[in-house]
């Protein structure tokens, strides 16, 4: 028969017939082709003996408990632990409604064959409870996607990438109160598009007719057509990432990342399963067993994704820097200055004025979350003459002096920058702390600051002890963009070549990469990040604090002791 238009069985006291002319072609689309066929007909290894009725085991049409609709099993007394998280927004509570209902079979709590209208329960082959497995959900719900909640106008307004349920496709339903239950995304009659889905779940399609991520329009995660078949770890259902979408890290029931959803426990182990070189096409992982590296591996359940910055404990997840949702795809090739990689789209951060920003702009915003005012300890830090650990004012263009990042340098003194580099060019953090192997240090590598060979996890050397040999490996990072024949020409400091060279001075000992604070208390100048490192440069006895003074372009003056000799007030040039 038909009901405008929509092809439906008749069923006829516990029996599902089909209507003219109709076949079993279609997968799944009644009943009794379904595992929640219980009778012996069924196709599931869960069935009844020898009881034929389809439709008993859940509705009769007499002599009903008085749930709706003609329900004929008796409700679970249990106490469910229901679903929490610090970004929901709906107020969750025990199961009502038609979820109450599915739970009497899929909590394991009644016996399947125990109908209201049989006084002896149905004989059972193949076991008398739901097995165990993804479809026994038990009494611990905080595993499962939350149900039993009004989804109503105003959630979808405080959460913000809610669709209203105005918007809501028409397969999917909310009860009659208006709340969402298992209902409103499962049809238990009808499994032609798998696990009762009421729609399409391939492409993130159920999903994304409630949750409307920022950002997810563009994401990678979307669009990848990568392969993750043969990877068994990553429990996915479907061929390609774009495909699985969102189901590629969450799993709507049984989770063992219960408070998002994700399929594995520990939250890096959800991009990892990917990032390893087995689906995505760089190696992640290998690059977070290098000696240096942010290592998410070290945490465990530190990030909140409603955390903002200065935590009590500093930890570094992959979603401290990526949102999954938003991630877009990395171009084959990047020319010019970008204040922002595509891989931190919507990811937020801290401005240069100390604000907590929801979307941040510019790199360097997403790197203060950390390195600002609420600083990591980075191991064998530089002690400097005017020390700080804190980026966000070291990069200040208010300084004295700061390498471009934030701004860029009004210095005409720079005169070494290599060709193709014009005086005024900004850079990223990135351009000096990255993989070693990456492509901005010429390698086939991932891009980003995930691992590196080098100290401070750098992308190229920068050797910061004295006694060095000069090379150009030894200082390869200076050596990226500013001139080495210019340096040891002595194009700007006229002894620059004497130092380096002749004296096996690092550049560090004198420069400061990130920027000088005007500390208060300091006598030095500071400019061209003239910072000293006081771990090799002393006071000169009898002359003061150490001391350096800019006396005009390319010239200046040393008070201090360096490299065994006494410098009291040394000019240069």
């Amino acid at each position: 028969m038909n009901v405008s238009g929509t092809r439906v069985g008749v069923l006829v006291f516990g029996c599902v017939l089909l209507a003219a002319g109709e076949t079993r072609v279609a997968a799944q689309s009644l009943v009794s082709d379904t595992v929640h066929n219980l009778a012996v007909s069924g196709p599931g290894q869960v069935k009844a003996q020898a009881e034929r009725q389809v439709c008993i085991f859940c509705h009769a049409p007499h002599n009903t408990a008085g749930e709706q609709p003609l329900w004929n099993r008796g409700l679970s007394a249990a106490s469910y632990q229901i679903y929490q998280s610090s970004t929901l927004d709906a107020n969750v509570g025990q199961p009502t409604g038609s979820s109450k209902l599915c739970l009497s079979c899929h909590d394991g709590t009644i016996a399947l064959g125990s109908v209201l209208t049989r006084a002896a329960r149905i004989a059972m082959s193949g076991g008398d409870y739901i097995p165990a497995g993804l479809t026994n959900l038990g009494t611990d719900l905080s595993d499962d996607h939350p149900i039993s909640f009004f989804y109503t106008s105003g959630l979808a307004a405080s959460d913000q990438q809610l669709a209203s349920p105005a918007a809501l496709p028409d397969a999917v339903k909310l009860d009659q109160t208006g709340q969402l239950q298992c209902t409103s995304c499962h049809d238990p009659h009808d499994n032609s598009e798998g696990d009762f889905m009421v729609m399409k779940h391939s492409f993130g399609a159920l999903c994304t007719a409630c949750h409307q991520m920022d950002g997810w329009s563009v994401s990678a995660h979307r669009s990848s057509g990568a392969v993750v078949t043969g990877v068994p770890a990553g429990d996915w259902p479907f061929n390609t990432v774009a495909e699985n979408a969102c189901r590629s890290c969450h799993r709507a029931h049984t989770a063992a990342g219960r408070e998002r959803l994700l399929i594995h426990e520990l939250d890096e182990d959800n991009c990892l399963v990917c990032h390893d070189g087995q689906v995505a096409s760089h190696n992640i992982r290998s690059e977070l067993d290098k000696f240096f590296s942010h290592d998410p591996q070290l945490y465990l359940d530190q990030h909140d994704p409603i955390e903002t910055y200065g935590s009590t404990q500093a930890h570094v997840e992959c979603a401290d820097c990526h949102n999954p949702h938003a991630v877009e795809p990395v171009p084959p090739t990047t020319t010019g200055y970008v204040p922002i990689g595509p891989t931190l789209s919507e990811v937020p951060g801290i401005s240069q004025a100390g604000a907590y920003i929801r979307r941040s702009q510019h790199e360097y915003e997403v790197c203060y979350r950390c390195h600002s005012d609420g600083p990591v300890q980075i191991s064998n830090r530089i002690a400097r003459l005017a020390d700080s650990d804190n980026m966000r004012l070291e990069f200040a263009t208010t300084n004295v002096s700061y390498h471009p990042v934030v701004g860029s340098s009004p210095s005409p003194d720079t005169v070494s920058l290599i060709p193709g580099m014009p005086t005024g060019s900004l850079v990223r953090c990135t351009d000096c702390h990255n993989n070693d192997s990456g492509p901005r240090a010429n390698g086939t590598g991932p891009d980003g600051p995930h691992g590196s060979i080098y100290d401070f996890l750098l992308e190229r050397n920068y050797t910061t002890g004295e006694s060095n040999v000069e090379s150009a490996t030894e200082y390869a990072l200076c050596y990226k963009c500013h001139q080495r024949s210019s340096i040891l020409s002595d194009n700007s400091f006229k002894e620059h070549s004497k130092h380096i060279e002749g004296e096996d001075t690092p550049c560090s000992i004198c420069h400061d990469p990130h920027g000088v604070r005007n500390t208060a208390g300091s006598s030095s100048d500071h400019t061209h990040l003239i910072n000293f490192d006081t771990r090799w440069v002393q006071p000169s006895p009898g002359n003061g604090p150490i001391r350096f003074e800019d006396r005009g372009v390319f010239a200046g003056s040393c008070t201090l002791v360096c490299h065994g000799e006494d410098h009291n007030n040394e000019n240069y040039p």
